[in-house]
């Protein structure tokens, strides 16, 4: 229970410590912070609490921009216990910004929802992008139920591509900067012009923590894969690739299948299939879906910066008056 007459102070940590029956988004692991921190980044860890309970938690990169100085970044997160009133949720999130602001020039966050409660929403920050949403499988049921929550017509490529005559393997991502998955995602990457973290980011959560990866091979030949970061007591869908044989096969439904199977025998609640963009990429979020995950918002990202509570204070007074004009 939160004591209302407290002030809230966040305080340093040796490691994120995230509240009871909170789940951890990858970005927010102790794992992810080895990594950034073995790429050159500075990380910290902050956490909330009061009577002996962690309420709140954070862990936070640095780095020096060009022109602004030191900015401080916190990706899906805080991560708060899932019973906070709304009041305390606002109050220690502008007091987590308010803190870091001491040695820091900006703070830009995107913050976890609590109960669809966005933290940031209605404070004074400036908003920078609006929440967008990630699917989420729950891996709390047994098999028969999962399987039996696949949409049809993902179930019914998996029936196919069982029949395919295809070989699996399952396993850690092996130390090597020249392994076939990561050369062949590379170069699907340069292709098609996505975005995404560096192979070196893999290898080092390979080195940091755990991975599974799974393989699909026919005639010796690995046809497609994906790699998958472990951050109990949730998982993450890294990256993944696939040759005209393996989509001839559907590979990435009997490989999603068994990664699925695998991470729920692992003791694993959850697993994280990215970011859902039914606009720009539609079959893929209807992939993510057809899993039976479910797609759930994330909070919007904000920036306090020297300046920029006056600007959003503007824009929100301009959005104002053409709500006015428009009636």
């Amino acid at each position: 229970m939160v004591n209302k007459s407290m002030t809230i102070v966040w305080t340093e940590a040796d490691l994120p410590r995230p509240p009871d029956g909170a789940g951890l988004p990858m970005q927010q692991h102790p794992t992810h912070g080895a990594v950034c921190a073995a790429l050159g980044r500075s990380v910290r860890w902050l956490d909330w609490h009061e009577n002996g309970k962690v309420l709140g938690s954070a862990q936070v990169l640095s780095r020096n921009w060009s022109l602004v100085g030191r900015v401080a970044l916190i990706s899906r997160g805080p991560v708060f216990a899932p019973d906070l009133p709304e009041g305390a949720l606002r109050d220690a999130h502008a007091a987590l910004i308010n803190g870091l602001r001491a040695d820091h020039r900006g703070v830009i966050v995107t913050p976890e929802p609590v109960a669809g409660v966005d933290p940031a929403a209605g404070g004074p920050w400036l908003s920078m992008m609006t929440g967008g949403h990630v699917a989420r499988l729950s891996l709390g049921s047994d098999a028969c139920t999962l399987r039996a929550g696949l949409h049809q017509k993902w179930r019914n490529r998996l029936r196919r591509s069982e029949s395919a005559g295809l070989t699996l393997a399952e396993g850690p991502l092996p130390d090597d900067p020249a392994h076939w998955l990561l050369r062949e995602e590379a170069a699907q990457a340069r292709a098609r012009r996505y975005g995404r973290l560096p192979p070196a980011y893999a290898l080092a959560w390979a080195r940091a923590g755990e991975t599974l990866l799974v393989s699909a091979h026919a005639g010796g030949r690995p046809v497609a894969g994906m790699l998958f970061l472990i951050h109990p007591p949730w998982a993450s869908y890294h990256l993944g690739w696939t040759s005209a044989a393996g989509r001839a096969a559907n590979a990435h439904n009997l490989i999603m299948w068994r990664a699925i199977l695998a991470l729920k025998a692992q003791g694993l609640t959850a697993l994280e299939l990215g970011l859902l963009d039914t606009e720009n990429a539609p079959d893929l979020a209807r992939f993510k879906l057809g899993t039976g995950a479910e797609g759930v918002p994330l909070g919007a990202t904000t920036l306090d910066a020297p300046g920029s509570q006056a600007v959003a204070a503007l824009a929100r007074a301009a959005a104002f008056a053409l709500s006015r004009i428009s009636r």
